[in-house]
């Protein structure tokens, strides 16, 4: 349990670096997330780990690309509305909210 929340705190830290660090290069950094996101679907892919990272990694930015169009606001380096970079972090951030709420509860219920 230790070691599975130490490893998905490894990935939060990991994801607030790599954009920290790389957002003005928007192509490095989806190189990086999308290195990141098959590290994470290697380990984690089952059906239901799949469906949240791609229904995310879709509807996500699309939410997202509507309120952008309205005026809502909008990201420094867009490619088209939106970074190159945020679907992905959007399936990351599904699949991470998925593991550490099993996490979680798996403690939770351990006596």
């Amino acid at each position: 349990m230790k070691k599975n929340l130490a490893a998905l705190a490894g990935i939060y830290v990991l994801c607030l670096a790599l954009v920290s660090l790389l957002w003005q290069r928007p192509l490095v950094l989806a190189g990086g997330y999308g290195l990141l996101s098959l590290a994470m679907l290697y380990k984690w892919h089952t059906r239901g780990d799949l469906a949240f990272y791609f229904v995310a990694f879709t509807l996500g930015p699309a939410g997202e690309m509507v309120a952008i169009r309205f005026g809502a606001w909008r990201y420094a380096e867009p490619f088209y509305l939106i970074p190159l970079w945020l679907p992905l972090l959007w399936g990351i951030a599904a699949l991470f909210g998925k593991r550490i709420t099993e996490v979680l509860v798996a403690t939770r219920q351990s006596p």
